[in-house]
């Protein structure tokens, strides 16, 4: 049986469209997520974190999950006990398996029994777990969820149970003295060749009376030889026929166990993503944080939302951070300028954190949103100053740059924060026109902060084409709103007004000129 809880029958994902998910992670602050997800559960966590950064392209295929997700989250409840079932089966098989491990190669016999014990406890496993979907059948209004149901209900049935534990019976039976009837030819040496495992049967008493009956029943046959054991070698011989044929039944049995704890396996896998998307999903209803299901349409479409906000940033600091609007229409590149902290990085990485979401089938935190599929998902971000680092700070930016370069795809999307901003300003505003013509003429959407006010004015003297410019607001007073305004790139510096406050002696240390705002301020510097 294939679980299908997470993609549809028959999918498969070409590429990876996220390569770089160490950048990812870093540039998108992804880690409050995954933690608000996972509630201390690592496997969670991991697979959360495995899934996030596995962004699909196949839209049937989100649809679906998108689709499931919504099921799953209106029954938390029986996910999270879905989830505890098989998760504490696997453990069971997991630890029993380890304890076997320390015995090495172990006799026929002790073989035979650790296949014994293994399916016991699958078949316990199961029960449990058709307990569980029994006890929850009805529950689910969606299709996948309900057709794993009857699917599952119809293979695993009580007739297979029972058999089950019946095999495991047997099994036992025969280590207890029961009889492997096994057949075969002499092969050249006279050896034994073609053994053929044909029956199993339990050891049963004979009555005497039975004993007396075979006796004088028995007739000796024309051309028929009877072996005595009489013979050492011969004894051995017959032993390891004996244990040949517990070796195969025991590892024909392993097959069977090895084709349930799959089963298991994937099945925990799948639970676990939406194990974790329940519990993000009802963390951020409970904070009163905007959560919506994207749309995903098959046209070229611009990324489109409103009330767009930083994930990251509200589970870390519990509470809303400032949200914004992107409006896409044809759009292809975002200018973005401003002041320093005037959440111009918040943005972006708002930005970024729900088409990452959005490409993974999950919920976007926004009020709304329309998007597209892109075949790629990458960043560059500015990096801190790191003491091993072997080149200067202009060579690891291109450098990064150029492996995301060789990996894009047309048609992908790219969000630059402060990129090229560590050399001259000419130089910057020449290396800058290059890569932002270049992914223009691959239809590669660009979100771009930038400190470079030459390229940025450039560009909108010459007004340039399906771009827009935004712009870190500011009140009269010089207040940040971190709202992106549309309109004329600004400088972006603040250190002339910072000197002038310091030499007036009007500085008191906590002016909102550079200071970070809880929950709204820039990564950047």
């Amino acid at each position: 049986m294939k679980v299908q809880l997470l993609n549809r029958p028959g999918f498969t994902q070409e590429g990876d469209i996220a390569p770089f998910k160490n950048d990812l992670c870093q540039d998108l602050v992804l880690e409050p997520i995954l933690q608000a997800m996972a509630k201390g559960d690592n496997y969670v966590y991991q697979q959360c974190k495995q899934i996030l950064l596995s962004p699909l392209t196949d839209r049937e295929n989100l649809l679906h999950r998108q689709s499931a997700l919504r099921d799953a989250i209106r029954n938390t409840k029986t996910i999270l006990s879905l989830y505890a079932t098989v998760a504490e089966v696997v453990t069971d098989i997991s630890n029993f398996r380890t304890s076997q491990r320390k015995n090495g190669n172990p006799l026929p016999s002790v073989r035979l029994m650790t296949a014994i014990e293994q399916l016991d406890v699958l078949a316990k496993g199961l029960e449990r777990l058709k307990g569980e979907i029994v006890n929850t059948y009805g529950h689910f209004t969606g299709t996948i969820f309900r057709d794993f149901y009857d699917e599952f209900l119809m293979e695993f049935n009580a007739e297979f149970v029972q058999l089950v534990h019946e095999k495991a019976a047997l099994l036992k039976a025969i280590d207890e003295g029961g009889e492997i009837q096994i057949s075969g030819t002499i092969g050249n040496g006279l050896k034994t060749d073609g053994l053929v495992v044909n029956a199993l049967s339990e050891y049963r008493t004979k009555r005497k009376f039975d004993i007396m009956e075979s006796l004088f029943s028995t007739k000796i046959k024309k051309n028929e030889i009877r072996i005595s054991y009489e013979d050492l070698q011969l004894y051995r011989d017959c032993i390891d026929l004996q244990n040949a044929g517990l070796l195969h039944v025991a590892s024909t049995f392993d097959g069977f166990s090895m084709g349930l704890m799959k089963l298991f396996n994937t099945l925990r896998q799948q639970l676990a993503f939406f194990h974790g998307c329940c519990n993000l999903y009802n963390h951020m209803k409970n904070m009163c944080f905007p959560v919506c299901f994207p749309e995903v349409t098959a046209e070229k479409h611009a990324i489109t939302g409103h009330g767009i906000y930083d994930l990251g940033v509200a589970i870390r600091d519990l509470k809303m951070p400032m949200a914004n609007d992107i409006e896409g229409d044809d759009t292809l590149t975002y200018l973005i300028t401003g002041t320093n902290h005037g959440g111009k990085t918040t943005f972006i990485r708002s930005a970024a954190i729900a088409q990452l979401m959005a490409q993974s089938g999950m919920f976007v935190p926004a009020h709304d949103m329309i998007t597209r599929i892109f075949p790629g998902i990458y960043t560059h971000f500015v990096r801190n100053e790191d003491v091993t680092m072997n080149a200067g700070k202009l060579e690891e930016e291109l450098q990064r740059l150029s492996k995301i370069v060789d990996h894009m795809q047309a048609e992908s999307v790219i969000f630059l924060n402060e990129s090229f901003a560590t050399t001259s300003e000419r130089d910057g505003a020449a290396i800058a026109e290059d890569i932002l013509k270049a992914f223009s003429d691959n239809e590669v959407t660009t979100f771009f902060v930038t400190h470079i006010y030459a390229f940025a004015k450039k560009a909108y003297d010459e007004e340039r084409p399906r771009t827009q410019f935004l712009q870190a607001e500011r009140t009269s007073e010089g207040e940040r709103t971190y709202i992106m305004r549309h309109g004329e790139p600004g400088t972006t510096g603040y250190g002339m007004e910072l000197y002038n406050d310091i030499l007036d002696g009007t500085y008191s240390g906590n002016k909102n000129t550079g200071g970070d705002t809880p929950g709204n301020a820039d990564g950047g510097t």
